[in-house]
């Protein structure tokens, strides 16, 4: 055999085996590599399904009859039927109350705020709802969007918005408008597929926002103490605590040096010298010094101050306002100071606005309070 026919013969042998190996490994690395896919594959993250929207709320079930009261006093609005209270404030220019509906992802807000800067048609309303003004509102959002806005004839503002909460998708309306000197807002805010439900609810609240007119121009900052049975209230400092209540029985509130007590009686003094004689009975050592025949609100009654010897040999000075209700019981505002030793009625309450407390005290026989925040 001739040397080049050996070389030849050579190379296809080694062609033949690399052919060979191949076979055998190339299926091999094939196998390991399409598992490597699968395996990485399996490693990526999966995307989380979109969270499944609950129905929404059957507007057949829902009214507007339970009377919900804000904590300052100063407003009522018709509670949906299923929403409960939340959160609620109360500031120097604003009032808001919330509801929320876990089972409808919805929440109800109403909102009303001092119309200081003196805004009187629906353009100067839209512009005062700014973007900066809404985002403070929606910080507890994780996006929000404004879908579109509107002033109506009569010159209501409408404002729709997106809104996304962690994995939920939210949609929300919010209707404003001017009346007296306060600027009004309600906000519903539900699930993506209750457009119509939510239309609903923001009517049903925004038609029953009403400020009591009793405490028309009172200030905003204030809590209020309202005792559903005996249907008197009294608005007192925040930061004042209410220490002892239930309905139909006196309650108590403490804070600066004073104890406040509200409550109804038996009985119905109708001159000033019977008022006294009330006030001397209502506890020993009290001192009666003088009293004031007053209408407040349109309930006539005695506003009486008087000096209060402790047992202990402390001495407070007191003032009573009593009024008499439609119930024919006396319904009592009483304040005693424990810093001061002096006739309570003859000072002036721009000079100790402790005592300027009792003139928030009113019978109110018409409302009924269903919704209690807090409660």
């Amino acid at each position: 055999m001739s040397k080049t026919t050996k070389t030849f013969t050579y190379i296809i042998g080694i062609v033949m085996t690399v052919a060979m190996v191949g076979s055998l490994i190339l299926p091999m690395l094939s196998g390991q590599i399409g598992q490597a896919n699968i395996d990485e594959q399996a490693g990526r993250p999966t995307p989380f399904p979109e969270p499944t929207l609950p129905p929404p709320p059957d507007i057949s079930m829902v009214g507007f009859d339970d009377i919900y009261l804000h904590p300052s006093g100063l407003f009522t609005f018709g509670a949906p039927t299923g929403w409960e209270p939340s959160t609620d404030s109360s500031t120097p220019e604003e009032l808001r109350a919330g509801l929320n509906n876990a089972d409808a992802l919805s929440v109800v807000e109403v909102r009303i705020n001092k119309n200081v800067a003196g805004l009187n048609d629906g353009e100067a309303l839209s512009a005062y709802f700014d973007r900066t003004w809404l985002g403070q509102t929606w910080s507890g959002y994780s996006s929000w969007d404004e879908t579109g806005r509107a002033v109506n004839e009569d010159g209501t503002l409408r404002i729709d918005f997106n809104l996304r909460r962690g994995r939920s998708h939210l949609i929300a309306r919010q209707l404003s408008w001017l009346a007296g000197a306060e600027i009004y807002s309600v906000r519903v805010i539900t699930a993506e597929n209750a457009a119509q439900e939510l239309r609903y609810v923001l009517q049903g609240v925004a038609k029953a926002v009403e400020l009591l007119p009793t405490y028309a121009d009172a200030p905003f900052d204030r809590e209020a103490y309202f005792d559903n049975f005996d249907k008197h209230m009294l608005r007192y400092p925040m930061g004042w605590e209410v220490t002892d209540a239930a309905a139909g029985r006196p309650a108590t509130i403490i804070g600066a040096g004073a104890i406040l007590t509200v409550g109804a009686f038996d009985a119905l003094p109708a001159t000033e010298d019977e008022a006294a004689a009330w006030l001397e009975d209502w506890r020993s050592g009290v001192e009666t010094l003088s009293v004031n025949a007053l209408d407040l609100a349109g309930a006539a009654g005695f506003k009486a101050s008087y000096r209060l010897s402790t047992l202990d040999g402390a001495v407070e000075s007191g003032l009573a306002l009593m009024l008499g209700g439609a119930d024919n019981r006396l319904h009592v505002a009483n304040l005693r100071l424990s810093d001061l030793d002096t006739d309570l009625l003859a000072l002036d309450p721009a000079e100790e606005p402790r005592i300027a407390v009792l003139d928030s005290f009113r019978l109110l026989p018409d409302l009924e309070v269903d919704v209690t925040p807090g409660a």
